[in-house]
């Protein structure tokens, strides 16, 4: 980049230095944030949510196609109901983040009109990538662990439970893009009757997993005796 006056350069540096979070980061991402287009917070968002996920769905999706191995420690029956208890109790929490996440960054998107939060849409699309990360260390857990015969159909209900999941919430990034699309064009809609884009984000596990899972533990709590 080439800047003309000693003024020119001087304030790019400020701003250069003001945005040293997002060093490293794709050139598209550096651009976005210097130059701040029309609907810049939407499109910072979606090149960062997109960079941060991929990892994240690669190796997911290596995962399912089972093209890598992670040793993990053998479980015994012992210490089986411990291992999980562990599981369920990570299931219960992994998920709960989202909704104050994606709320914390639609507040940093700013009201219309007003510039957004830079520092603050780049700290939450990194806390949602990990939570993306989290799930997929969780299902290499339960892929990779060995468990004792009677615990194995219980081991066989949880995997993908969440992780079937995963792969919805990289929508936000086409969502986002989707608004992005509709600055300087006619989509349709009017101050009283605004066009509304949606994306919801949808978490859920299957169907009959609670009547599955209740009956399955029942028939390990009778193959351990209890």
């Amino acid at each position: 980049m080439e800047l003309g006056t000693r003024g020119e350069r001087i304030r790019y540096e400020v701003e250069k230095a003001s945005i040293h979070f997002l060093d490293g980061y794709p050139q598209i991402v550096q651009r976005i944030a210097t130059d701040k287009p029309i609907g810049w917070e939407w499109r910072l968002a979606a090149e960062l949510l997109r960079y941060l996920s991929a990892p994240h769905v690669k190796r997911f999706h290596n995962l399912l196609a089972g093209h890598y191995y992670r040793p993990y420690p053998r479980i015994t029956s012992e210490d089986f109901a411990g291992w999980l208890a562990g599981r369920a109790h990570i299931m219960a929490n992994l998920i709960s983040p989202l909704a104050p996440l994606y709320d914390r960054l639609i507040a940093a998107f700013g009201p219309p009109g007003q510039s957004g939060d830079m520092e603050e849409i780049h700290d939450v699309c990194v806390l949602l990538s990990e939570v993306m990360s989290e799930i997929v260390n969780h299902e290499e857990t339960l892929r990779f662990t060995q468990v004792p015969e009677e615990g194995e159909e219980l081991r066989q209900i949880l995997i993908d439970a969440l992780g079937n999941n995963l792969l919805g919430l990289t929508g936000a990034a086409a969502a986002l893009d989707e608004v992005v699309s509709l600055i300087g064009t006619d989509h349709g809609g009017t101050m009283e009757e605004p066009r509304i884009v949606t994306w919801i984000a949808k978490f859920e596990l299957p169907e009959d997993f609670t009547a599955s899972y209740e009956a399955a533990f029942r028939r390990y709590e009778r193959a351990i005796g209890l």
